[in-house]
């Protein structure tokens, strides 16, 4: 791996993890983000022809078929015919088109599964790069909203114009003036994973910064997505710190026990209970931030109510309102037996939206089938099955695996209300994964043959 490529990777994964949508810097149709993604891709082709490496399973990897490359080949072949199915039933093609980007990404599976290694591009830079990444969109975001709650507050539409106009449309401003910034998806995993180094004592200022920064962000953002994964994925840190713990322990008593003995983990146990017991309150503080609130409407008297005020304002939620459209309109395709197996293709319109629905899970079950719902779901479950997999045979797991298994978890939760798992921001991570995990199964498998 030559200095170009290392240079090539990092700004590919900055422009990932600050970027946004990927189009703050675009030359007319295309945007920087497509660019690397070709320059990255067509370097890695290259490689592999100056070293004739055709036959080389260490680096030609689309040659090295495994459970991971062949549940991609399986994603790509499905989005290929989705595309047609969506072409057959007459859909925009400019849809098509946009829905097939989209997910093509999955195409730099077999890039990554060569860089990302311990001799070229390591894991450990990887989650640097979050971090640091993180805490830049974490401080941008405050600061945007510290902005526009005091100084632009009184005349918010220039500033708001402005805004928009310098990071190309970008940033979603809340009607309390805070800002979500879809690069807010890695301050949650950037956080998760400092959060989980602070409570095992790894006391580093980037950590700390990550934390308090990225806790102000997220809850600025007023997503209530962002909270649900974060409580989730520290539910799952808690499962399998216990688990890691009491596994080679035999009898129950004896596992409370050595639970009880542990200082550290009761320590880490009472913070994550502390926090995760103040998420529902600030959940409901988001939902009354970010929509109207209605005074309840009165009864007369005659009617046998009373109208002493006491009656609780009622929150116009439009956000679960939008979902609830999605689902019943999905239901009523998915009624149809070939629409359930194969899908609807590409482009389908649902409840109004052909760009894509707000659940990623339902969007892929219209467009796909169960067909490629159960390809989705296929790679999903390899990761942790890789892990499992390396554990059982003696490897054990460090405090980033079993972050990162836990932001994932996570991560599902969300795309099921924020769609990120399958647009660019979300299949960077969840390869990122599926690369690591395979590698960490395979090298386990190896030592054990040795």
């Amino acid at each position: 791996m030559n200095k170009f490529e290392k240079i090539l990777l990092t700004i590919f994964f900055i422009e990932l993890f600050v970027g946004g949508g990927g189009r703050l810097i675009d030359f007319g149709f295309v945007s920087i983000r497509q660019i690397l993604f070709l320059l990255l891709f067509v370097t890695f082709v290259y490689r592999m022809l100056k070293n004739k490496s055709f036959f080389n399973k260490e680096i030609n990897t689309f040659i090295n078929f495994n459970p991971v490359s062949i549940g991609i080949y399986l994603l790509l072949f499905w989005f290929g015919a989705s595309s047609v199915i969506g072409l057959l039933k007459g859909h925009p093609l400019g849809a098509i088109v946009t829905d097939f980007l989209r997910v093509s990404f999955f195409v730099m599976y077999f890039p990554l599964a060569y860089y990302i290694a311990k001799d070229r591009f390591s894991l450990n830079k990887v989650i640097t790069l979050i971090k640091y990444s993180a805490l830049t969109v974490a401080v941008f975001t405050i600061v945007v909203s510290l902005l526009g709650k005091t100084i632009f507050a009184a005349n918010f539409k220039p500033f708001y114009d402005f805004m928009n106009w310098l990071m190309n449309d970008d940033l979603y401003f809340r009607p309390s003036n805070s800002v979500f910034y879809k690069s807010h998806f890695f301050v949650l995993v950037g956080l998760i994973i400092a959060l989980n180094d602070l409570l095992n004592r790894k006391y580093g200022q980037l950590n700390i910064a990550i934390v308090f920064f990225g806790s102000i962000s997220l809850i600025w953002s007023e997503t209530r997505g962002f909270l649900l994964a974060f409580l989730l994925s520290l539910l799952m840190i808690i499962i399998l710190d216990v688990k890691v713990i009491v596994d080679p322990i035999k009898g129950l008593s004896k596992k409370v026990q050595k639970l009880i003995q542990s200082k550290q983990f009761l320590r880490k146990f009472i913070i994550s209970l502390v926090v995760m017991i103040a998420v529902p309150f600030l959940y409901k503080y988001m939902t009354l931030e970010r929509f109207e609130v209605t005074p309840a409407q009165e009864v007369p008297a005659d009617k046998g109510k009373t109208t002493s005020g006491s009656e609780k304002p009622s929150v116009n939620d439009v956000s679960v309102n939008a979902r609830m459209e999605f689902i019943i309109a999905s239901k009523d395709i998915l009624l149809q037996p070939a629409n359930l197996i194969i899908g609807t293709g590409y482009g389908t319109e649902v409840a109004g939206r052909i760009t894509g629905l707000e659940m990623s899970f339902l969007d892929v079950l219209v467009e796909q089938g169960l067909i490629g719902f159960a390809t989705w779901v296929y790679l999903f479950l390899i990761i942790y099955y890789n892990y499992y997999k390396a554990y059982k045979t003696g490897y054990k797991l460090t405090s980033l695996d079993i972050s990162l298994m836990s932001v994932f978890m996570g991560i599902l939760l969300l795309t099921n209300i924020n769609p990120f798992i399958n647009n660019p921001i979300g299949i960077i991570f969840f390869l990122i994964l599926l690369v690591v995990s395979h590698k960490i199964k395979e090298n386990r498998v190896n030592e054990e043959t040795v």
